[in-house]
């Protein structure tokens, strides 16, 4: 199975590219909901891009000094974007959808506004979408941070330190979850010409000014990849991923030794990773900088027992995957247990049945996905809103079937 590439890294990429002007280009971009709707609001701020076929090209920027932009529940699109308008002279209105509202974004705006941005919610009230922006032109400098909440409020402030006239420190009040994804972004940002310099433990992330036109090409993505891996750990066989890379900088990448200490066997192929199933001991795992594995990770769990650990920021997420996932489970029959931040099950117990209602996955690509994957275990798997998948994976029910009917 080819998996899309990293949303990720597509999103960082629009930014970068955008910001970089002339001459810049994203090529394999995912063409998903969540990196169209930032480039419809980066081209509503005047930056012109080209998407064509598999191709995103830059050319600068026209002359735009208000608008509205929505971003779905798009978490990283927004919080990349409040940080860029703010630096923007402009009127800028941000809004999501209502689960994109309840989402955090406080800690960033307090960022911002040390920095001198005006940023104020629409009509008054908490810090919170929809917001106004309006856009100045900002120096740069330092800024103190919580990033308790989110790694993406650093990526943001990074991003935007990367055109300040004197860049950007930012400094931690406490440690980011899902750490590296900011080597994501700064793997991005060197492509393009910026350096990012880490020090103090993780304490301190400065970055300097000045983006040069570059091009850039999107890999495969180690979130989506977990799926198929994952469907081989509970119901065995084997599978090639095409399109990952064994060296990413991506986080998730991580899943292939969760799986391999689980008793599951991997290997790499000229065109990504292989790996033979089921997994045959209880997985044990710290999801902390690697949140977006958990959906799939619970349904093996839930299979073959073990404990996942590092789970406080997944009531934030595009759902409240922890309650969500764990109620689902133990609707098809398997025994789990939740508590503060963790997720455990024995493993073991009779094959579960699937559920006489269709199953509810909240409106979250990975949850709809990993119902996908209990299917594969549980009879009569049917499931909700399955379009949901749009967000980030648009092919994920046709790419999904052979590998089904292969497995009967």
């Amino acid at each position: 199975m080819r998996v899309p590439p990293s949303k990720s890294l597509t999103q960082r990429a629009l930014v970068a590219a955008a910001l970089a002007g002339e001459g810049s280009v994203v090529r394999c971009p995912l063409d998903a909901e969540d990196p169209r709707l930032l480039a419809a609001a980066l081209q509503g701020a005047g930056f012109r891009l080209n998407w064509d076929a598999n191709t995103v090209t830059a050319h600068g920027r026209e002359p735009v000094s208000a608008g509205e932009c929505h971003l779905g529940n798009n978490g990283t699109g927004v919080r990349f974007l409040l940080a860029q308008f703010a630096a923007l002279p402009g009127e800028w209105t941000v809004d999501g959808s209502e689960r994109l509202r309840q989402r955090p974004v406080f800690p960033l705006v307090e960022a911002l506004r040390q920095l001198g941005a005006k940023i104020e919610p629409r009509g008054g009230g908490a810090t919170a979408l929809p917001l106004v922006v309006s856009g100045r032109t900002l120096a740069g400098g330092e800024v103190a941070l919580d990033a308790s909440a989110s790694s993406q409020f650093v990526s943001a402030l990074l991003l935007l330190g990367a055109v300040l006239s004197r860049g950007l420190v930012v400094r931690l009040t406490s440690a980011p979850p899902s750490r590296p994804y900011l080597d994501l972004t700064a793997e991005v940002l060197a492509a393009f010409g910026a350096r990012v310099a880490e020090e103090g433990g993780g304490t301190l992330f400065a970055v300097g000014c000045g983006l040069a036109a570059a091009e850039f090409t999107v890999e495969g993505d180690w979130s989506a990849a977990a799926f198929p891996l994952a469907a081989v750990a509970v119901a065995g066989g084997r599978i090639e991923v095409l399109g990952v890379r064994p060296d990413s900088h991506q986080g998730d990448a991580a899943v292939l030794k969760i799986f391999q200490t689980a008793g599951c066997t991997v290997g790499v192929t000229g065109h990504g990773m292989v790996m033979n199933g089921p997994a045959t001991r209880p997985l044990a795992a710290d999801l902390r900088d690697t949140p977006d594995l958990f959906p799939a990770l619970a349904v093996v769990t839930a299979v073959a027992g073990g404990r996942l650990e590092g789970l406080q920021g997944l009531a934030a997420k595009e759902s409240d995957r922890l309650t969500v996932m764990a109620g689902h489970l133990r609707g098809m029959g398997w025994e789990v247990e939740t508590g503060d931040g963790w997720f455990a099950a024995p493993g073991g117990g009779a094959s579960p049945k699937g559920t006489a209602a269709p199953l509810d996955p909240a409106s979250d690509h990975r949850i709809a996905m990993a119902l996908a994957v209990a299917g594969c275990v549980a009879q009569g798997v049917r499931i909700l809103d399955p379009g949901c998948v749009a967000k980030s994976w648009p092919g994920f029910w046709a790419a999904w079937e052979p590998l089904v009917s292969e497995a009967s």
